[in-house]
């Protein structure tokens, strides 16, 4: 009897729970890069959210007289269902998350070398300023990261337990109308992570329907002069939505805001060559 092809409902789904899992297996041992990210993944963290988390779905089975021997899934699915990492991935491994429209809000950067004041190491300042161009409804807590590669050598300068030579600043224009309120620089980075990146705080102050918020982000780094390389220096802003501010986490790329679903963000790419 020749293969003969039947969809499924989203009901029927534990008539393939072996041959998902044994993809998993599979995929696992093909895997090149972490295959350890494969280790809880399975019929139950990978096939059941899927479904559940998706606008729709679509499932075919291929069978062999009564055996399935094969089975197809596709889904159609907003992309922010996978900023909690059901798949055990991090979501941004699979896709762009930046969304804060460029007509609402403007993001730019740079990064150039310095005179160095150690010896024996090179000393760059990465710098990066945002302003929102329109009220955003939400006006929480923000924040923007620096984040650059562990690999690149690069390192925070510190002080009795503090990294140093940071600063970022907020500024308000509570009427939207160019005349802007300066607040207290911060010379303390909220997040550190050790040769990854640096984090600022945006309290977004409210005032009225028109008022505009803008700021800025500085800080030095250092690299041994006996390194040497090409990378690229993700800055990235996170904009809360609903209640609480951004988190941070640390990924090959260095550190940057951690992706959910109540987060708009905004990413600006420097590449350096040193």
């Amino acid at each position: 009897m020749g293969i003969r092809y039947e969809v499924i409902s989203e009901d029927e789904i534990l008539c393939i729970k072996d041959l998902c899992n044994e993809l998993m297996a599979y995929q696992k041992s093909k895997a090149a890069i972490h295959p350890e990210l494969f280790d809880g993944m399975c019929f139950e963290t990978r096939m059941i959210p899927s479904i559940e988390k998706a606008k729709a779905n679509y499932i075919i089975v291929a069978k062999d007289g009564d055996e399935i021997v094969g089975y197809a899934y596709s889904n159609i699915s907003p992309k922010t269902i996978y900023s909690n990492n059901f798949a055990t991935l991090p979501c941004d491994a699979f896709f762009d998350f930046d969304s804060v429209p460029t007509d609402t809000m403007k993001l730019w950067g740079t990064v150039y070398k310095v005179t160095s004041d150690r010896a024996n190491n090179d000393k760059f300042y990465i710098y990066a300023n945002f302003q929102w161009l329109k009220s955003p409804f939400y006006e929480l807590v923000d924040k923007m990261t620096f984040g650059f590669p562990s690999s690149a050598g690069f390192y925070l300068p510190t002080s009795n337990g503090s990294v140093t030579q940071h600063q970022h600043r907020y500024s308000q224009d509570p009427q939207g109308n160019g005349n802007w309120v300066d607040y207290a620089i911060d010379y303390t980075p909220s997040d550190w992570e050790p040769n990854a990146g640096v984090a600022g705080e945006f309290d977004l102050r409210s005032s009225t329907e028109f008022t505009l918020h803008k700021g800025y982000m500085g800080q030095y780094v250092y690299v041994p002069t006996s390194k040497n390389g090409t990378i690229n220096i993700k800055i990235q802003y996170g904009h809360k939505l609903y209640s609480g501010q951004p988190s941070v986490s640390v990924y090959p790329a260095g550190l940057s805001i951690t992706p959910t679903s109540s987060v708009d963000t905004a990413s600006y790419a420097l590449t350096l060559t040193y």
